[in-house]
């Protein structure tokens, strides 16, 4: 079984501007989520897709793999314009806006496509710890059945009545972004046109399960900061600096 990350990158965006060559600790930041995912057991190659001349070129210059896309309308498009151009089984969408990405989160992603031959779809979920993250619309939710498949994914607090106090005797947990696929089921998703559920919640993963392809989910412990706007970097130089 042959996988491959794609890590989709572009220069673009309204809240933080060249957010993949913001540089942290003397690295882009999209060098720190390559070199994390090149460290990664269960992948074959990593490849950065941008659509970004100046992308492309940063990536060259650290020695990383990287392809041009052209211009794609999200992150999971550019990820299958490079896919189709592969013959690899599994593709990994590696967040190039996550330089606190640890190797072993991408190993326990891709392990159920070796365990569970019927997988594919496979992401993450982290418990969440606090009332304010529960209730926040920017903290994607996630339950799942008694075999790990999500039932559905909402920016609304699920599972609905949950007080603080009983955050820790329910499991409530929040969708971590990452995502693993069978290359033709990607491919296949790609195609498909944008679904109700999908539309009203503006979750693009709920495509496939209104289309009846299951999304195993398996949970992480280790903490993940996402870098959104500029003070989220901060926040993470501090972080690698300490480590």
């Amino acid at each position: 079984m042959q996988s491959v990350g794609i890590i989709p990158a572009r220069y673009a965006s309204s809240r933080f501007e060249g957010k993949p060559l913001a540089n942290l600790l003397g690295k882009p930041m999209v060098q720190h989520v390559y070199e994390s995912a090149c460290r990664a057991k269960t992948l074959d190659e990593v490849i950065v897709a941008t659509d970004d001349q100046r992308i492309y070129d940063a990536v060259t210059r650290f020695g990383g793999n990287v392809q041009m896309t052209g211009e794609c309308a999200t992150g999971t498009e550019r990820v299958a314009v490079v896919a189709e151009r592969l013959t690899c089984d599994i593709v990994a969408n590696i967040q190039g806006d996550e330089p606190l990405l640890e190797p072993a989160q991408i190993d326990m992603m891709l392990q159920p496509f070796i365990d569970r031959p019927a997988v594919q779809v496979c992401t993450l979920k982290q418990r969440v710890e606090t009332a304010v993250d529960y209730r926040d619309v920017n903290v994607v939710k996630v339950v799942t059945d008694l075999q790990g498949d999500a039932l559905y994914f909402s920016r609304a607090p699920m599972p609905g009545n949950v007080g603080e106090a009983e955050l820790h005797q329910f499991p409530v947990y929040r969708h971590v972004g990452l995502y693993a696929y069978r290359r033709e089921q990607l491919l296949a998703f790609t195609r498909w046109s944008s679904t109700p559920y999908e539309l009203a919640e503006g979750l693009e993963q709920l495509r496939f399960l209104e289309h009846g392809i299951p999304i195993y989910v398996v949970e992480t412990d280790i903490p993940l900061i996402g870098v959104d706007v500029p003070a989220d970097l901060e926040r993470v130089k501090q972080i690698l600096a300490a480590s």
